[in-house]
């Protein structure tokens, strides 16, 4: 009785892991990236000799999920070496890998250790190779800084880090938080200054707990112009995500979000 009813409680845990990453795998991860995808007005750096390519992408893939953190670093630096961007490997290696392995874990190709191992190696990634791109942002009195967060509780990162990559590259300098709670992010409006702000909405059901936890970090903010940015992907099925929350804007993608945010300090300037 005693085995049936570990199993029992074992196979429940399984079910909700299993739940739990593919509901973040479907909400968040998989619309963010091919979002990302689709920039056709964001400007690109020139045409490299070398293209990413399918197979690239599917060695990283398989890297990610069943090699070693250092085998997975080092295939991404050797295609750098070989010639390939970094907008290349953020966009068409990273990106795309992450959306492949989404597409096998509902295939049921992988299973919830590799995708969860899997996305993690593809962040240490991301965060390896984008110093560089970190520290060529110019710093001075004229820094624009924007807070990136998640509705607390949610379980992804990997989507808000490339959102934050595109802001870093825009010349923003970019606190990304997805893992504090309200208390936290509007402790955090209060002891830093921030131009913007920007949540990821991923669930219906936590509308009323974004418009609240906006309220607050309005309240907290020493900048009474704080401009507050949502989207994620409610932000594909809620066309009045913004008013429904008490933002200002709502963004369906990162290049549309640093528009946005760009936008704002225009009028501020003409305003003040």
């Amino acid at each position: 009785m005693d085995d049936m009813l570990a199993g029992a409680n074992s196979s429940r845990l399984v079910s909700s892991q299993q739940a739990q990453l593919s509901r973040v795998v479907e909400l968040e991860i998989i619309p963010r990236l091919m979002l990302l995808h689709r920039l056709p007005h964001m400007p690109r750096a020139p045409l490299p000799q070398v293209q990413i390519t399918a197979e690239q992408v599917q060695a990283l893939t398989e890297l990610a999920a069943d090699g070693t953190p250092e085998a997975t670093i080092a295939f991404v630096r050797q295609v750098l070496d070989d010639g390939a961007t970094q907008e290349q490997v953020f966009l068409d290696l990273l990106a795309a890998s992450a959306r492949l392995m989404g597409e096998w874990w509902e295939q049921d190709l992988y299973n919830f250790s590799q995708v969860t191992i899997g996305l993690w190696r593809l962040q240490r990634v991301l965060h390896e190779f984008s110093e560089p791109l970190r520290a060529s942002v110019r710093r001075d009195g004229d820094s624009r800084r924007v807070l990136l967060a998640a509705v607390p509780g949610s379980q992804h990162t990997f989507g808000i880090a490339l959102v934050a990559e595109f802001f870093s590259r825009a010349g923003w300098e970019v606190a990304c938080e997805p893992r504090l709670g309200w208390a936290e992010l509007a402790a955090l409006a209060r002891r830093d200054w921030f131009d913007v702000v920007g949540l990821s909405v991923s669930a219906s059901d936590s509308v009323a707990e974004v418009a609240s936890g906006i309220l607050d970090i309005r309240r907290a903010s020493g900048n009474p112009g704080l401009f507050v940015m949502v989207g994620g992907p409610m932000a594909g099925v809620m066309p009045d995500l913004a008013r429904r929350c008490g933002a200002d804007a709502m963004a369906g993608d990162a290049p549309s979000a640093v528009d946005a945010a760009n936008a704002s300090l225009r009028r501020s300037v003409k305003t003040a």
